[in-house]
C-alpha cells in the first residue's frame, strides 16, 4: 500500500486507505452505502480455487451498485508503459460506458487502441460465408461502431477495428493478442450468479487465467 500511495502522490492523485472488518458481503455493502464509488478495481489470482471463491469472484456475485474491474497482471513491466490496448467485444455490442472506460485508459497511457470485434458462428455457418457476405457483415459492424471512431479523433488517440469470424471466441481472442502485440486487453463481462460456484470454467475465466498479457474484465452494474 505504501508503494501505491507514493506512486499516486507522484502524479498528484490523493488516496485513502480503508480497512473493512467482518464478513465480506455486509462489510462491502455498508462501505458503499456511505461512499461515492463508481468503479471497484480488484486483482485476481492465476489459479482457481475450487474450495472457496476468490475475492474477485465474490465481488461479481454480490450485486453491488457499482462497476467492477477485475485486473490480472502477468507482465509488471507493461503496467507503466502500455503502447497498445485492445478491447474485445461481441460483434458491434459496445456500450457507451464500456467505451468510456476503455478510452480513459487509452488517454491516460497515450496508447493506441484496437476494438476487436468477434462474431461467433457455427462451423457450418463459417463454411458458407462468401466474400460478398463477409463484406456486408464487416460494413454493418463498422457502421454501427462509427461514432466511436469519430470520438477517438476528438479525444486524440488512434483507434482501429479488427474483425474475427469464429466458432471459438476464446481462441480467436488469444490469436489476436499475439498478432496485435497489445500490452493490455480489456474485455466486457457479465456478472456471475451464486449458482455458478461449482459450474464448469467459463470463457471469461479461461481468458483471465491463460492470457499472456495484462487483462481487465470490466463488469458494469447494468450487466
Amino acid at each position: 500500500m505504501d508503494i501505491i500511495t507514493a506512486l499516486a502522490l507522484s502524479i498528484d492523485v490523493e488516496t485513502e486507505r480503508v480497512i473493512l472488518q467482518g464478513s465480506i458481503r455486509p462489510a462491502m455493502k455498508l462501505f458503499l452505502s456511505d461512499a461515492f464509488v463508481d468503479i471497484i478495481f480488484c486483482s485476481t489470482r492465476k489459479y482457481k480455487n475450487f474450495i472457496s471463491n476468490s475475492f474477485s469472484e465474490l465481488l461479481t456475485k454480490m450485486e453491488l451498485p457499482v462497476d467492477i474491474a477485475i485486473v490480472r497482471i502477468v507482465k509488471i513491466g507493461d503496467v507503466m508503459d502500455a503502447e497498445t490496448m485492445s478491447l474485445s467485444i461481441k460483434k458491434d455490442r459496445l456500450s457507451v460506458k464500456k467505451f468510456t472506460f476503455f478510452s480513459t485508459l487509452l488517454s491516460a497511457y497515450k496508447a493506441n487502441g484496437e476494438i476487436h470485434s468477434v462474431t461467433k458462428m457455427s462451423k457450418e455457418e463459417l463454411s458458407k460465408v462468401d466474400m460478398h457476405g463477409t463484406r456486408e457483415r464487416l460494413s454493418l459492424i463498422n457502421y454501427n461502431l462509427r461514432h466511436y471512431i469519430k470520438l477517438s479523433h476528438i479525444m486524440d488517440f488512434s483507434l482501429t477495428i479488427k474483425h474475427d469470424f469464429t466458432h471459438d471466441e476464446v481462441k480467436s481472442i488469444f490469436t489476436h493478442i499475439v498478432k496485435s502485440n497489445s500490452q493490455l486487453v480489456a474485455i466486457g463481462a457479465r456478472r456471475l450468479s451464486i449458482k455458478s460456484l461449482f459450474t464448469n470454467e467459463m470463457p471469461m475465466e479461461k481468458l483471465m487465467r491463460e492470457a499472456s498479457v495484462n487483462t481487465i474484465a470490466y463488469y458494469t452494474q447494468e450487466d
